[in-house]
């Protein structure tokens, strides 16, 4: 079994996934969200999370399977969305980084 890092939405109703892990250092789920307009709320928004140990997660969007992947996509959203690092520029490698440190750190 594995912790794996996935795009979701939130439920139909409105709640966050039960198969979402959460109580590591780095907040596990609703991180780096991303409206998409051409989706009802309450899902309406692409976030990325780590799944519980194990989980069923075929109610996500997508599995991001190595960091590269990760790096690229938020560098593509920051880009598209403008993100900043408060006053500087988003750094992707460093948030794909520690993103993956969790999920390394959850699956050792």
């Amino acid at each position: 079994m594995a912790h794996k890092l996935v795009k979701y939405r939130l439920d139909a109703d409105g709640t966050i996934p039960a198969w979402l892990k959460f109580g590591v250092p780095q907040s596990t789920g609703g991180m780096y969200p991303v409206a998409d307009p051409y989706t009802a709320s309450p899902q309406d928004w692409i976030m990325i999370g780590i799944s519980a140990d194990g989980a069923d997660i075929s109610g996500g969007i997508e599995e991001i399977t190595s960091k590269e992947d990760l790096q690229s996509y938020l560098a593509a959203q920051a880009k598209a969305n403008g993100w900043t690092d408060a006053t500087v520029a988003f750094d992707a490698a460093a948030h794909a980084q520690r993103v993956w440190d969790d999920l390394t750190e959850l699956n050792s």
